[in-house]
């Protein structure tokens, strides 16, 4: 891990763990909210502790990596491996870097979601550009 630096983001929803949990891993749902990374954004692997998971954009072009721990509606802890360009594995400056999802019940009718991520610098303005935007659609989605 190269001069990663670790950002955060927080929503307040008004839904269960259990529903926002889906929103963000259902596989259709999944491709709403991410598609402001990359258009065509989509996971292949099975969401399950210890397994690799490959998180691809529709050109084939992304990221493997670890689910190191997954619990069930309250947290998923991904570590990033290596980087997939024209499908195929590379090192990479994200390798070890943690993306971890944690749902908290805040009220009778609230629930936070807090994202925690080790991003490169250079990439520091992009997700605090893109993220809160990919957490109000969960937002919205989560609270139909």
């Amino acid at each position: 891990m190269k001069n990663l630096k670790t950002i955060s983001f927080s929503n307040q929803i008004k839904s269960t763990k259990e529903h926002i949990w889906d929103v963000l891993w259902n596989p259709k749902t999944y491709e709403e909210w991410t598609r402001v990374f990359m258009e065509g954004s989509h996971y292949n692997g099975e969401l399950k502790q210890g397994k690799v998971i490959q998180f691809l954009g529709k050109d084939g072009g992304g990221m493997s990596s670890i689910i190191e721990k997954m619990i069930e509606n309250e947290q998923m802890v991904l570590s990033h491996q290596k980087e997939i360009k024209n499908g195929v594995e590379t090192d990479s400056l994200w390798q070890g870097a943690k993306e971890i999802y944690y749902l908290k019940k805040a009220s009778d009718t609230t629930t936070e979601l807090q994202v925690i991520m080790d991003i490169t610098q250079d990439m520091e303005d992009y997700f605090n550009k893109t993220f809160p935007k990919a957490l109000a659609i969960v937002k919205q989605i989560s609270e139909q």
